[in-house]
C-alpha cells in the first residue's frame, strides 16, 4: 500500500487526478481479486491529499537538529537520519546495498520506480559520512539499513522504527483521520520531502539536485546534460 501511496503523493497534478488514479487502482484490484492475484483491494486505503496534492510534509529543521543530537542515544535515530540525507523513498532506502556503495567516491547508487530515479547515484553528505562509514565497514554486500539480525528490513518494521524514534527525540508527530484511516503528519516518506528541502536551501544547477532526486523531470536534462560525482557532491556537501 505504501507504494501505491506514494504515486498519488509524488503527483504533480491536481485533486482530480489524484481522484481518477484512486479509481483506476480500485478497478484493477476489481479485476485482479477473482482471478486470485490480489487477496485484499487495498485502493480502498489510499488517501486524496486534496488541501496540498504533493504529499507529506517535509521534517522541521528542530526535528532534523534533534535527530543529529540523539544519533548515539536512540536506536534508529541514525538510520532516519540518513535517509533525510540520502532522499530515498523508504522502499529504496532499505534496498541500498553494501555492494552498490562506491567507497572512493563515497556516494551510493541505488533507486527504483521510475526510469529517472533508476539506479542514480547520490553522494553522501558529511553530515552522516561517519554513521555510512560505522555501516559499511564490514560488509562488502548486503544491506546497509538492515534489520537487527543483518537482513532486509521491511517497510512496516522500518515505519514503527520511524515513529518510535520521532518518539524518543520528542517530535511532536500528530494522527489525524482521514477516510477512517489514522495518518501522521510525519512517515518516512517525509525524509525525501526533507532531503528536497534541504538542497533547495543551497545554490546548485537544477539538473543536479534532479539528479539527486531521481524526478522524472530531469529525464531529459539527464539525456542531455553530464552530471559527474563533483558536481553532486558540491550540493550534498553544503547541505
Amino acid at each position: 500500500m505504501d507504494d501505491i501511496q506514494e504515486c498519488l503523493d509524488e503527483c504533480p497534478k491536481g485533486k482530480r487526478t489524484q481522484q481518477n488514479m484512486k479509481t483506476l487502482c480500485g478497478l484493477l484490484y476489481k479485476y485482479a481479486i477473482p482471478r486470485n492475484l490480489a487477496t485484499l483491494n487495498m485502493g480502498q486505503y489510499i488517501t486524496v491529499r486534496a488541501k496540498d496534492a504533493g504529499g507529506k510534509d517535509a521534517l522541521p529543521d528542530e526535528a532534523v537538529a534533534a535527530l543529529r543530537r540523539n544519533v548515539e542515544l536512540i536506536p534508529g535515530a541514525d538510520y532516519v537520519l540518513c535517509q533525510c540525507y540520502l532522499g530515498f523513498r523508504p522502499s529504496e532506502f532499505l534496498s541500498l546495498d553494501a555492494g552498490n556503495y562506491n567507497r572512493t567516491e563515497r556516494a551510493f547508487v541505488g533507486g527504483a520506480k521510475t526510469d529517472a530515479g533508476r539506479d542514480r547515484v547520490v553522494t553522501v553528505s558529511p553530515v552522516i559520512q561517519p554513521i555510512v562509514d560505522r555501516l559499511v565497514k564490514d560488509k562488502t554486500r548486503g544491506p546497509v539499513f538492515c534489520s537487527e539480525k543483518g537482513t532486509v528490513m521491511d517497510l512496516k518494521t522500518y515505519r514503527a522504527l520511524f515513529y518510535s524514534v520521532l518518539e524518543a527525540c520528542g517530535i511532536d508527530n500528530p494522527a489525524t483521520e482521514v477516510s477512517g484511516v489514522q495518518r501522521r503528519k510525519y512517515t518516512p516518506h517525509s525524509c525525501r520531502h526533507t532531503f528536497a528541502t534541504l538542497m533547495k536551501r543551497v545554490d546548485g544547477p537544477e539538473k543536479d539536485k534532479l539528479e539527486l532526486m531521481g524526478h522524472t523531470s530531469g529525464e531529459m536534462l539527464r539525456h542531455y546534460q553530464d552530471v559527474t560525482f563533483s558536481d553532486l557532491r558540491k550540493i550534498t556537501d553544503a547541505i
